[in-house]
């Protein structure tokens, strides 16, 4: 098992695919890989300052959840609409599908993860703050990033804070545990595995 904490030195910022603002990537898989080159699974966060559309991503599962701000409304067109009231509360799509965001209270910063239909299955879950650790899934790859705060993990002497990201590789994640620092401190967790069932579908 190979365990890594990465911060803002180790992520990469580069413009949206569809030219529309900026994105940072947290981690990607293979790591360097590009958007044009192709790629396994993305984990990535971005500010929306304003209303508009969404990058296309045939081919890809995706879940996006707010980090900040006051909501954001998913518009799927034919496909339907989700709304994010608020931080933490994720809606999964499909990268093809032609996806606007409107704003509900100004800009708001997302946290975004893709993995590629039928290679990779993502799921991803919150952590809240409470009086005992929590494990984590068990999955070949789990990433854990910590949306404020401080959080505390097992055998990482100074944890992890805000924005920073810890990468588990090889298996073995459940035996790490987790604790959010205060309850305004949660933590996304990501876990990643080879698809082993049919395509995602939308309900």
């Amino acid at each position: 098992m190979a365990v890594r904490k990465l911060g803002p030195g180790d992520f990469r910022v580069m413009p949206w695919k569809n030219g529309a603002g900026s994105t940072t990537e947290l981690a990607i898989e293979p790591p360097g890989a590009t958007l044009a080159g192709g790629f396994l699974w993305r984990v990535s966060m971005a500010t929306v300052a304003e209303s508009g559309p969404f990058s296309s991503f045939p081919g890809f599962d995706r879940t996006l959840l707010l980090l900040e701000g006051q909501g954001l409304e998913l518009d799927y067109g034919a496909h339907g609409r989700a709304l994010l009231p608020g931080p933490l509360e994720p809606a999964r799509f499909r990268g093809e599908w032609a996806t606007r965001g409107r704003l509900l209270g100004g800009p708001c910063r997302d946290f975004n993860v893709m993995s590629r239909r039928g290679a990779i299955e993502h799921e991803v879950n919150i952590i809240y703050p409470g009086p005992e650790p929590s494990g984590l899934p068990e999955a070949p790859t789990v990433l854990v990033f910590c949306c404020a705060g401080t959080a505390g993990v097992t055998g990482l002497a100074d944890g992890l804070r805000a924005g920073e990201l810890l990468r588990i590789d090889g298996g073995g994640g459940s035996g790490i545990m987790v604790r959010a620092g205060h309850e305004a401190a949660p933590l996304a967790v990501v876990a990643l595995r080879p698809a082993r069932s049919p395509a995602f579908q939308h309900k």
